[in-house]
């Protein structure tokens, strides 16, 4: 796992590659679809953020009592990322939001993660380039239908990050899981 610091705070890398791109489908969707939208999907985004960071409460409560202050520079890990995005799709589809919509959303994080993933760190090439060029164009394609959209953009996803020998990562996981929930969700909406 690689770091970065700013000014005195050290974070995995993932962490403000996760923050750019949610804050980049937010801009989009801000743009493209206006404010309301924008704020529900600003209201997912927190809610994601906010259960993942503080998910260390009910995973480490006794870490928690014992240095209060881990809160500040701990997260819930693994299961607490888990947590967070169940909540985040949870909350999503609870709140009836327009599958479509969600769905361009989730694919601009997809597009924009990996290029601010590889910048953040160090590691930027031109493969970086294309794959963030393939991934938009799902937009083209959404047009066409979006169960296929979406899986021809997990399968692009997962073309690249195979080629980096992380096929049965998180990363991947989550891609195939967060897909298949949009799929299913459009099928019962």
């Amino acid at each position: 796992m690689e770091f970065i610091q700013i000014f005195n705070l050290t974070l995995p890398v993932q962490q403000p590659a996760v923050v750019i791109a949610l804050f980049g489908a937010w801009l989009y969707t801000r743009c493209k679809y206006g404010k309301s939208f924008a704020e529900q999907i600003s209201s997912v985004s927190f809610l994601f953020v906010m259960v993942w960071k503080f998910s260390i409460v009910l995973l480490q409560l006794p870490i928690v009592i014992k240095a209060p202050l881990s809160l500040l520079y701990f997260n819930g890990g693994l299961y607490g990322f888990w947590l967070g995005l169940a909540s985040a799709l949870f909350y999503a589809y609870v709140k009836k939001m327009p599958t479509f919509n969600t769905a361009e959303a989730w694919a601009f994080v997809v597009a924009i993660y990996p290029f601010a993933l590889s910048i953040l760190s160090n590691t930027f090439t031109i493969w970086h380039v294309v794959q963030f060029t393939g991934s938009l164009l799902f937009f083209i394609f959404a047009k066409e239908g979006l169960e296929k959209a979406l899986i021809l953009l997990l399968f692009w996803q997962l073309l690249f990050l195979s080629g980096d020998g992380r096929l049965f990562s998180v990363e991947s996981l989550v891609y195939i899981s967060v897909t298949v929930y949009f799929i299913f969700w459009r099928k019962k909406t």
